[in-house]
């Protein structure tokens, strides 16, 4: 299957002045509401009414939402309900021969709108734009007028999202703004567009044709003749085409309008590599006069996905290398500004993306402005997340959300394919994983519910492709869903949730062979990573950055050994937040190449040597800047490198090298000095050398325990990795009893579900490993006093006395029938410290009474 669609692209943007406007007015005005907003949680009485007093509401600025904190916490749940903003709106005395209307990027996810105590009307859905005429509800006396927004993002099982990976923030989130324009404008009233829409049913290296849709709107009481006129001018303010339509519009009615504006010779196209937008002006003209006027940016380009060679961009074969975004930063949640929209794009960029998928859902309009300007392709989807309703109102409200969006974005260069829905096999209705034998009438009703979001998709805009991404259930083939869409993308974790990272090839070539018409794209790959726990030998699960290197180095290896993929995607960009799973930091996703907060992880270079030509060079040890081990032990230095001649030193001396990897990798092993050491990496270019360098300490561990030089011990009981802690405190890792040193006597190691939500502590990552069935730990250390502290949390949803143990130290027993569920519950970290006299050593005996010993961390301090 092989289908080609040539395509314009453009972004709109409301324009603001203009010479020729009638009476020396602007033919459209637009200013944000974003300040001094009054906010309150909960519902109440008579808030729209102009006399309420908002009394001690917190005042606040928009973006906005509720929810920055509380899906953060140890409770089992954050505040999703109603909450109500206020404010109070000097306007100008309204022309009786202009409308106004309230414009929303975003409001999550139920907004009904007040003003001066009139309903203006209600949106549901969180992620799409939508506006309302309030011109028959200003006041024009002059005095202020007071708006009333309530907001809702309690779970409505006709909504989506029903089920979500992420948190749904409650709030008025995006920007706000007031837009003023004459009787006759472009009309908002299409879903939330412009009133404009651009086609190009023709796209070549020699010539471009250009047809537009508009829809134009006549408030006034009188039947009107107008004049639209469209000029496309060229990225150096070039007039290139010109085109005008006369036309008469009946009192209080739409007309729309299509026009051919003929073809531009030899364009210059479009591409993440060359991102060049020319712009059309649209304007409408009364009696000599604009009215309305709307610049739009707009790319020439035409694309084509293969089951054989991938994705074709303008005529040549691409490579889309992707990632995944969520919309949301460490203390602020969804509230991003411009300016961090800005940043996060720039980031993506700068590793060498030239596509994003913006998961789950549609997000800024400013996403989408700068993935133009700075060229990224886009793949967009709606929040049909995990499962769907099979309510009609759910089908409707979809099916919506699909045309908003599509309406909304249609016109941006940067996106090439729809998204219906993700994951919707994963949960069953009543949130459980589905059951084949028990779900099979579900089963077939998602597959109506399917077929008809991507007819909707299809019927709305045929000029891209439509996708849905699916995880690797069976049910999906067998109940022909994977076929549906144009593109089938397929989320893949081998290696993390299970089986090895080896598979990843040998699963698509098979998927490929057995599915030989199907486009397949990767829209998620990945593995977690906390900078606090690495180590030298790492395993699936261990939350390791070491681990997530080597995981994301198989996959992008595997991945440029196969052509007929239609394109990949990280997931994700950025950790995001995840209410209520766990793992080594709670509440959160963290598989990003960069942090929640915006620091890049070392995976990130990893992506940056491979897809970013600029010349660069890294050691990829900033995730471990701080390690402790024996003395003669060697270390495992990496190096993501694109350039020649690549060399590394250690405290002035020079280090042997690998040979670079397929990923562009280099390794070494050394012996680190303790305290500070020096490494320098540089690497050539076209003649100009170009370096990385870092100080990294070492920490001795081998220092004899029995000798006055002994300190202080902190072990990361039942781990294969250190954690370093937010007192830089390294827990090493575990290990077996050795004469003259520390180590446990039987027992295995252990790591919590990563669904485990770890509560009561600031060391999470410590309370995730833990060794179960330990008879004893030996510490050989002198004679003396010190502190033992013992960590402990319950790894398993077990019932009152089904664990029970005594622990006891130096034969003193210490803890008696110890029940970790009885006396805390399930996953509740606790320490406790216990001072001891000894003349020979420590040694921490654990006796069952009912089910196995366990234990999660041990620290040691001489006092």
């Amino acid at each position: 299957m092989r289908l080609i669609y040539p395509i314009l692209f453009f972004l709109t943007i409301f324009y603001v002045g203009s010479a020729e406007a009638q009476s020396n007015k602007q033919p459209r005005k637009q200013f944000s509401i974003n300040d001094n907003w009054k906010f309150k949680k909960g519902g109440h009485e008579f808030v729209q009414t102009a006399g309420f007093n908002p009394g001690n509401w917190a005042r606040i600025d928009l973006p906005h939402t509720w929810n920055a904190s509380d899906p953060f916490t140890d409770e089992a749940t954050y505040y999703r309900g109603i909450s109500w903003y206020r404010k109070e709106l000097q306007l100008n005395q309204p022309d009786k021969f202009r409308r106004t209307f309230i414009f929303f990027e975003g409001s999550n996810q139920v907004t009904d709108v007040w003003i001066n105590n009139n309903f203006v009307g209600r949106h549901k859905g969180g992620y799409t734009a939508f506006n309302f005429d309030i011109t028959p509800f200003i006041k024009t006396d002059g005095s202020k007028n007071v708006l009333a927004i309530q907001v809702n993002n309690a779970t409505d099982f006709t909504i989506p999202p029903l089920s979500v990976g992420y948190a749904m923030y409650g709030g008025i989130y995006r920007d706000c703004w007031i837009i003023e324009t004459n009787e006759v404008h472009f009309s908002f009233a299409d879903h939330g567009s412009t009133g404009v829409y651009i086609n190009t049913p023709k796209v070549s290296k020699e010539n471009a044709t250009i047809n537009l849709r508009t829809i134009i709107k006549n408030d006034s009481r009188v039947k009107k003749i107008i004049e639209i006129i469209n000029e496309v001018y060229d990225a150096e303010g070039k007039l290139v085409l010109k085109k005008k339509n006369t036309q008469g519009i009946e009192k209080e009615n739409s007309l729309e309008i299509n026009m051919d504006l003929g073809g531009v010779k030899s364009p210059k196209l479009w591409s993440p590599d060359h991102p060049y937008l020319y712009k059309v002006v649209s304007k409408i003209v009364e009696n000599g006069h604009v009215t309305d006027e709307i610049n739009t940016p707009l790319g020439f380009r035409f694309f084509s996905f293969s089951t054989t060679n991938g994705f074709s961009l303008n005529g040549e074969k691409y490579q889309l290398k992707g990632t995944n975004r969520h919309q949301d930063l460490k203390g602020k949640g969804s509230a991003l500004t411009n300016e961090d929209h800005y940043r996060d794009m720039k980031i993506i960029k700068g590793m060498g993306c030239n596509f994003l998928r913006l998961a789950h859902y549609p997000q800024d309009p400013e996403v989408l402005r700068l993935a133009d300007v700075l060229g990224l392709l886009i793949w967009e989807e709606i929040p049909v997340v995990n499962n769907i309703s099979t309510q009609s109102e759910f089908t409707t409200n979809s099916q919506n959300m699909a045309r908003e969006m599509i309406r909304q974005h249609y016109n941006h260069p940067s996106i090439i394919l729809w998204g219906s829905m993700n994951e919707v096999l994963l949960w069953s209705p009543g949130n459980e994983r589905i059951s084949t034998q028990n779900d099979t009438a579900y089963l077939a009703k998602v597959r109506i519910f399917q077929k008809t979001m991507d007819s909707t998709v299809r019927a709305e805009d045929s000029s891209r492709y439509s996708t849905m991404a699916m995880h690797m259930s069976e049910d999906y083939e067998k109940y022909h869903m994977a076929g549906i869409p144009q593109v089938a993308g397929w989320n893949i974790y081998n290696g993390w949730y299970s089986g090895k990272f080896e598979e990843f090839g040998t699963l698509l070539d098979e998927k490929h062979k057995k599915h030989p018409n199907e486009v397949i794209f990767i829209s998620e790959y990945g593995a977690e990573s906390d900078n606090q726990l690495n180590g030298e030998t790492v395993q699936r699960l261990d939350f390791s950055g070491a681990y997530q290197r080597l995981y994301h180095e198989a996959y992008l290896e595997q991945i440029n050994q196969r052509p007929y993929l239609a394109g990949t995607a990280i997931w994700n960009e950025f950790d995001f937040s995840q209410p209520n799973v766990g793992g080594s930091i709670s509440h959160l996703n963290h598989k990003g190449m960069v942090t929640w907060d915006r620091k890049k992880k070392d995976v990130y270079y990893l992506y940056k040597a491979n897809w970013n030509p600029e010349p660069m060079v890294y050691i990829a040890t900033r995730d471990w800047l701080k390690r402790a081990g024996k003395k003669n032990k060697t270390s495992t230095i990496d190096i993501y490198s694109n350039l020649e001649n690549v060399n590394l030193s250690l405290n002035g001396e020079k280090i042997n090298l690998s040979q670079a990897s397929a990923v562009k990798k280099y390794t070494c092993r050394i012996q680190l000095k303790a305290g500070e050491n020096t490494l320098r990496a540089t690497g050539k270019k076209n003649g100009l050398t170009y370096a990385d360098e870092i100080k990294l300490y070492y920490q001795l561990t081998d220092v004899p325990l029995n000798t006055a030089l002994f300190k202080s011990l902190a072990i990361n009981v039942g781990s294969t990795t250190q954690y370093l802690d937010d007192s830089d405190n390294i827990w090493v890792e575990d290990q077996a009893y050795v004469k003259g040193s520390y180590g446990f006597i039987s027992g295995e190691k252990a790591m919590m579900s990563i669904k485990s939500l770890i509560t009561h502590t600031d060391d999470t990552p410590l309370f995730y490993s833990y060794l179960n069935g330990l008879k004893a730990y030996r510490i050989d250390v002198a004679p003396g006093r010190y502190e033992v502290e013992l960590c402990f949390a319950e790894p398993d949803k077990i019932d009152k006395g089904e664990r029970i143990f005594d622990v006891s130290i130096n034969d003193e027993q210490v803890e008696r029938k110890l029940d970790l569920t009885s006396e805390h519950g399930f996953a509740v970290a606790f320490k406790r410290k216990y001072i001891i006299d000894t003349n020979s050593g420590i040694n921490i005996t654990f006796s069952p009474v009912k089910g196995k010993t366990i234990l999660n961390g041990l620290k040691i301090n001489r006092l």
